[in-house]
């Protein structure tokens, strides 16, 4: 006869063995100072290696992601001299939705007047508030 504790066991098996199959496995080689240094901080915070290492590069795909998203943000936001001379034009459109002018980084209010620039050779899409479009019209007129 089996006991319960026995019983137990083969149930937990049989679940952390279902719960594998969904997850993939990754091996690292890491030095033996980095080894330890990842030990002692997985000791210090009572968490397994593995749960350490799954943490932190959820976290670091996170703050990756993060970054690069205010990178490629702030690069489209301002335009040179030349992308200013490649304007082509404006089209006067009424916000949805909050947002910023890509050129001065000055908040826009949903249902507010806005201007698409649209630049010469470039399907990058660009809003301007009114003192932008101003400025890079007369900018356009000299």
């Amino acid at each position: 006869m089996l006991c319960q504790a026995s019983i137990d066991k083969r149930v937990h098996i049989v679940i952390q063995c279902i719960h594998m199959i969904n997850n993939k496995i990754l091996n690292a080689r890491v030095s033996k100072k980095l080894y330890e240094k990842i030990s002692v901080e997985a000791k210090k915070n009572r968490i397994t290696v593995s749960n350490l290492i799954r943490n932190l590069v959820e976290d670091a795909l996170e703050i990756h992601d993060d970054i690069h998203e205010a990178v490629d943000k702030k690069i489209r936001k301002y335009l040179s001299e030349t992308e200013k001379q490649n304007i082509l034009g404006y089209q006067e459109i009424v916000l949805v939705k909050n947002t910023v002018c890509d050129n001065c980084d000055q908040p826009l209010k949903a249902s507010t007047t806005a201007y698409l620039v649209f630049l010469e050779n470039k399907d990058t899409r660009v809003v301007f508030c009114a003192n932008c479009q101003n400025k890079t019209s007369q900018f356009k007129k000299s």
